[in-house]
């Protein structure tokens, strides 16, 4: 009995260890779209860069949504669409006048330094773009991951 008692003892320490150590080794968050494209349903994942705050989205007249993760340090990390239905489901639009609606709320493509020295970058994918502003120059590379790991799938 008292052996048993040790091994359960032994063993929820083992257990308890183990989580703790997998959830310290998480670097990121996952993040899951589910979208219509005409009539096919897609999902876009990708990993968001740990130790955002706060969380925001907005949609402006035209039908494009921000969300913004916020970090403690001015860092932001965002995903914006534009969608042409007023549900739940974001149903989303790919045409040239979709890319200049979003190029025009969050920025052009590209890469670049801020002039107080923090990095932004912004990449199009699908009918999506993904991108991050004020990250100092010792993050940026977590963030260009969380956008290199930007994937969509058949939903």
């Amino acid at each position: 009995m008292f052996q048993q008692t040790i091994f359960r003892s032994l063993l929820l320490s083992v257990a308890i260890a183990a989580g703790t150590s997998c959830s310290t080794m998480l670097q990121t968050d996952k993040v899951e779209y589910q979208f219509s494209e005409g009539i096919n349903y897609r999902k876009l994942v990708l990993t968001i860069p740990k130790g955002y705050e706060s969380e925001t989205h907005s949609r402006d007249e035209s039908g494009v949504l921000v969300r913004t993760f916020h970090y403690k340090n001015g860092a932001e990390f965002f995903i914006a669409c534009k969608d042409k239905e007023l549900n739940p489901v974001i149903s989303v639009e790919r045409t040239a006048a979709t890319s200049k609606d979003l190029k025009n709320l969050v920025g052009e493509e590209g890469t670049g330094k801020n002039a107080n020295g923090t990095s932004w970058r912004r990449t199009m994918r699908d009918c999506f773009i993904v991108g991050y502003d004020f990250v100092a120059p010792r993050e940026a590379k977590a963030f260009d991951e969380a956008i290199q790991s930007l994937k969509v799938r058949k939903g």
